[in-house]
């Protein structure tokens, strides 16, 4: 199952596609059962898995989320449900957020990818000093 942020989204698109060609690519054996829109929001992440769960009752093994938000979404529909924590599907998310690690650390969330955003923010400024600058490559940090 797939959580996605904004439809259509550039965003949602890649880290969805690049998380589920990943897996196959690794020769994990794949069916999608379901997907929703979420909107990169806890609660409608949490509204959307619970209805999902009704829908395949005892058949959702993984849930991609594209952030860390809608992963958590996702174990509050869990929780909700009153199913068992050894039962719930594996729940990975993106952003490596405070939040998202520490449900990694209680044994809630199976993983987060780190989602860089000094890192971007830090080459974004050198691009852009580079195009300003007529193409200097000199590097300059903000932090």
């Amino acid at each position: 199952m797939v959580l996605e942020g904004e439809a259509g989204h550039q965003d949602s698109i890649v880290r969805t596609e690049y998380s589920v060609n990943t897996l196959i690519e690794n020769g994990v054996e794949l069916e999608k059962l379901g997907y929703a829109i979420a909107n990169w929001n806890r609660a409608q992440a949490q509204t959307k898995t619970a209805a999902l769960l009704t829908q395949y009752a005892g058949r959702i093994e993984l849930i991609i989320a594209n952030n860390d938000d809608m992963a958590l979404g996702a174990i509050d529909a869990f929780r909700d449900s009153k199913i068992p924590k050894e039962d719930w599907p594996g729940v990975v998310g993106i952003d490596g957020t405070d939040v998202g690690l520490a449900a990694v650390k209680r044994g809630e969330m199976i993983g987060t990818v780190y989602n860089d955003k000094e890192g971007q923010a830090q080459e974004m400024l050198n691009l852009a000093f580079a195009i300003a600058t007529g193409g200097k490559q000199e590097r300059h940090s903000f932090y």
